[in-house]
């Protein structure tokens, strides 16, 4: 398999689906309320059901784009622009938001599948999933290029395991952490954590494109 990805392009990566994985939103909310109730174990089908989500939307927009755009660096090079924008934007997003909420009442037993569908359409729904893909993934791989379908492999596999981690740390931790999610002034320290590590992401990949 042919990969031009950099050790420090893999970091940059690393440490933003870090940061998007382990940081409250839909999924993990979802995740988070599935664990507090039933615990780890019957939380896993809508794990499961998230990771099948994730990977229809990466041979999507992400290896079905690059190769529609190959041979276009106008379009790619638009494409990495929208890419850091949509960085920033998230950035800002969590700086101005209150924190999120989460809750487990009233929520009745589902089977495995229900679960598992639950999981799959809170993935597919996502549209940050869409853009995620199509727009950020470009900054790292090199799209257009031969080795284009190598990097997107690598960053696509290590994004599915951190957000199947994630998950896991949430529903196993879901009782430790859940003080924090309803505590409004921890939340907000949250999100402020968050926006800061994003901005950070941002700057560095906007600087390796001005270079």
């Amino acid at each position: 398999m042919v990969t031009a990805l950099t050790l420090s392009s893999f970091l940059y990566f690393l440490l933003l689906c870090s940061t998007l994985a382990f940081s409250p939103g839909p999924m993990t909310l979802l995740l988070l309320s599935l664990g507090l109730k039933d615990g780890l174990r019957h939380s896993l089908p809508a794990q499961f059901g998230a990771s099948v989500s994730y990977l229809i939307s990466i041979l999507i927009f992400a290896v079905g784009f690059s190769e529609l755009i190959r041979g276009y660096p106008l379009i790619t090079q638009g494409i990495q622009l929208v890419g850091v924008a949509y960085i920033l934007y998230l950035a800002y997003k969590q700086w101005t938001s209150s924190g999120v909420q989460i809750s487990t009442a009233g929520q009745a037993p589902q089977t495995r599948r229900g679960l598992f569908g639950k999981g799959l359409l809170t993935g597919l729904s996502n549209p940050k999933a869409i853009i995620l893909f199509s727009a950020v993934f470009p900054q790292f791989a090199a799209v257009g290029q031969d080795s284009a379908a190598g990097d997107i492999a690598i960053l696509g596999l290590t994004f599915l395991i951190l957000q199947f981690a994630s998950g896991c740390l949430y529903c196993y931790f879901g009782q430790r952490i859940k003080h924090v999610l309803e505590s409004p002034r921890k939340r907000v320290l949250l999100q402020k954590v968050t926006a800061v590590l994003l901005l950070a992401v941002a700057m560095l990949l906007a600087r390796g494109f001005s270079q």
